[in-house]
């Protein structure tokens, strides 16, 4: 089956087990698709730091709940997209609670659910 493209046309013509396709303006669909991707991609990660951002502050132990309304993150973005991020609390006690200081929280809490999500990976 060969299946040009010609603009916005879609011609099929029948023939024996092959494919021909001819894009017009390669270079051009090539920059499109590349546009496309980074689109997608960036939308991804935007979720991936929300849903990361959204998870530590449910897992994050609570006494006066200071700790856990302490995340926030911040995105930068481009023409092209997503292209930097951070997952912050300035609660000046955050590392003592992950480093296990309470009971309602395993060790390293924050770097489990960041593993766990595929934000980072482990060493």
């Amino acid at each position: 089956m060969e299946i040009p493209l010609v603009g916005n046309q879609l011609k099929e013509r029948k023939m024996t087990n092959s494919v021909s396709i001819d894009i017009v303006d390669f270079k051009k669909e090539m920059k499109r698709v590349e546009e496309e991707m980074a689109q997608l991609a960036s939308l991804e990660i935007d979720k991936r730091i929300d849903y990361a951002t959204n998870t530590l502050r449910v897992v994050t132990p609570v006494d006066t709940g200071k700790a856990r309304s302490g995340w926030k993150n911040t995105k930068k973005y481009d023409e092209y997209g997503f292209t930097e991020g951070s997952i912050i609390n300035d609660v000046d006690y955050i590392d003592v609670l992950n480093k296990g200081h309470s009971k309602q929280a395993p060790r390293y809490f924050i770097e489990q659910v960041l593993s766990k999500i595929g934000i980072i990976t482990p060493e």
